[in-house]
């Protein structure tokens, strides 16, 4: 349990959480997959630009940039097999970025993230938010 800023304590694991969430993360929103809603979209780009800003080089640079074997996204794809497949995938890729960027869309998965809180070196005292450190 965490103590609040009012002296409080968390009295839930969904309370502490959510403090935790708020704490980290500000003006960051829960969603409820079981409500549809209307998405929202970003600022849209035209095709100039998304040409210009989109390119296998940039991808392929991103690419080769991650670590192997870094823990994978939602998706549970590891960077090495992207890597690895890079000469047959890096074209579609190219396409879904630059359809992404040209309807202002950022598509829900590419939104969702795990986070994990894990202690600050050196602290003593894990009563309070500010002393775990999110990792996503």
């Amino acid at each position: 349990m965490l103590r609040l800023p009012g002296g409080n304590w968390t009295i839930s694991h969904e309370e502490a959480y959510t403090h935790l969430l708020e704490t980290h993360f500000r003006g960051c929103k829960q969603v409820d997959d079981t409500l549809k809603q209307t998405p929202k979209r970003a600022h849209a780009f035209n095709s100039n630009e998304v040409q210009r800003i989109i390119t296998e080089n940039r991808i392929r640079w991103a690419f080769d940039c991650m670590s192997l074997f870094k823990t994978p996204g939602q998706d549970g794809i590891y960077p090495v097999l992207l890597q690895k497949g890079l000469q047959h995938i890096l074209h579609p890729i190219c396409c879904v970025r630059r359809a992404s960027l040209s309807m202002g869309y950022i598509p829900r998965i590419w939104r969702e993230t795990k986070v994990t809180f894990v202690p600050k070196f050196g602290t003593t005292d894990y009563t309070t938010a500010k002393t775990l450190r999110p990792i996503s």
